[in-house]
Order: C-alpha cells, then sequence, then structure tokens
C-alpha cells in the first residue's frame, strides 16, 4: 500500500506566463503553512514530485527544504492546457469539459487527454516507491479535479469549484484499487477561484 498526496499549488500572481507566473505574497506564506502541515504527519515523506510549472515549485519548495529531499519534475503534471478562449465564456467552456470530455478548445487539451497523461505519471510514481511508502505530488486544480474524478465518477464541476487554493488530497494505492481521502488545509485561509 502507497499513497500520494495531491497538493493544489498556493494563490498565484496573474503576472507572466503561464509556465512563469509565480506565487502571491499569500501563496507564499501558504507554502510555509503546507509544510506544517507536513510536519505533523505521521507518515514519513520520501519523494517529491511537481509539475514544471514555477507556481508548483514555488508551493512545494519549502516542504522540499525541510525534508532535504529533491523535487522530482514531471512535465505530465503541469495544468490541463485550456487552449484559446476568444469570444468564449470561460466558465460555460470549464462547466462543459466536465461533461464532454473529448472536447478542447483550438491549442488547448481535452478533458481525457489532461487525465490520460496525469493518471498514467501517478501510476508510474505509485510504482516506484517501496510498499508503504509516501509521495507529495505538488500540481493543479483543474487536473487534480481531473484526477479524482477518473477514480470517483460522481467528483464533478461544483466538487471542483468548491476546491480552495491551496488543497490536499490523499490517493491511497492498495493492489488495484485507489481510494481517495480529502485532507483539506483547514489550518490556512484560503482561496477559491469562485470567491
Amino acid at each position: 500500500m502507497n499513497e500520494l498526496y495531491l497538493i493544489r499549488h498556493g494563490k498565484a500572481s496573474l503576472d507572466g506566463s503561464e509556465r512563469d507566473r509565480g506565487l502571491t505574497e499569500e501563496g507564499h506564506e501558504q507554502a510555509i503553512q503546507i509544510m506544517d502541515i507536513f510536519k505533523n504527519f505521521n507518515q514519513k515523506i520520501t519523494k517529491i514530485y511537481s509539475s514544471p510549472l514555477n507556481r508548483a515549485i514555488l508551493t512545494i519548495t519549502p516542504l522540499s527544504n525541510y525534508l532535504n529531499l529533491e523535487i522530482h519534475v514531471v512535465e505530465d503534471l503541469k495544468e490541463k492546457i485550456t487552449g484559446d478562449t476568444s469570444g468564449k465564456n470561460l466558465n460555460d467552456e470549464k462547466q462543459k469539459m466536465w461533461t464532454d470530455f473529448d472536447s478542447k478548445l483550438p491549442g488547448g487539451e481535452s478533458s481525457k487527454e489532461a487525465t490520460d497523461r496525469a493518471v498514467n505519471a501517478l501510476n508510474v510514481m505509485a510504482n516506484e516507491l517501496e510498499n508503504n511508502e509516501h509521495a507529495v505530488v505538488q500540481c493543479h486544480g483543474t487536473l487534480i479535479g481531473l484526477i479524482l474524478h477518473h477514480f470517483d465518477s460522481t467528483f464533478g464541476f461544483s466538487d471542483w469549484k468548491k476546491m480552495t487554493m491551496p488543497d490536499i488530497y490523499k490517493l491511497v494505492y492498495d493492489n488495484n484499487t485507489v481510494v481517495i481521502e480529502h485532507i483539506g488545509c483547514d489550518s490556512i485561509e484560503t482561496f477559491k477561484i469562485g470567491d
């Protein structure tokens, strides 16, 4: 039995490219608070994986430094590529991605494509762990929502909208089963996209 802790990054800056955007001052504080959450865990974290996007790496860096663990950057953990939203209602497009997993905007990827790459990456990570090892996986809200939907088809658009920034979910890999547990960030003042 192995466990992966999926972490949604802290509050992100809107400045810069999708790949380079960092964290706000609040986001940097949340990164330290995430480290504090894991300091109090009974399980020993043995590996850290992260999306290549800057806001994800910045969120997990305090924990990486505290545990003295390398951050393994995994390209397939990047956020779902939305594509060109010109002339589109972004909220409508976000809702559509939860009902039509094959639809995509120009230059974007479908929910199915994003889910497949993320779940394949997670399976590799889970297989790399020794029995009863635990790893953290730093990534993004939409991608985490799609991962959760893959393992629990009842998780949908309204559940995704309730996710906070940051947020933490645990995936327990036990033989051929994956069980999801919402850990949350109760000790952190979180942010919701819908706020």
